[in-house]
């Protein structure tokens, strides 16, 4: 019997390229908006009585460890989606770092990584 079917190579296909670069890009967009809506949740639960106390105007640096120890269990699901979302990205690596990434390659064909030089 033969064999009728054609095997496609998806990496080289360039629609699947460019959908599968859509969706790296809106989740890195909803991992951004995520981040940044996790500060205000903090203010309007669990750091609520603490927000209350605080002079108009003052200023606190809030960093990361702080907003993964919030002691709201909702944030931290929010978090571990957040984790995830950042090992997808990592792992497909469609969507461009700010920094020179190690997988970069200057003598591969189309590179668009010219910020690099």
């Amino acid at each position: 019997m033969e064999n009728k079917g054609k095997i496609i190579n998806l990496k080289g296909n360039a629609e699947y390229e460019k959908k599968l670069s859509e969706m790296m890009e809106k989740v890195g967009i909803l991992s951004d908006e995520i981040y940044e809506g996790l500060f205000p949740l903090a203010i309007m639960g669990k750091w609520q009585e603490w927000e209350a106390d605080q002079p108009i105007g003052g200023k606190l640096n809030v960093d990361e460890d702080m907003l993964r120890n919030t002691g709201d269990k909702n944030i931290d699901i929010l978090w571990e989606l957040l984790d995830k979302a950042e090992d997808v990205i990592e792992r497909i690596g469609i969507i461009e770092k700010p920094e020179k990434s190690k997988d970069f390659n200057p003598f591969e064909a189309n590179n668009d990584d010219d910020d690099y030089f």
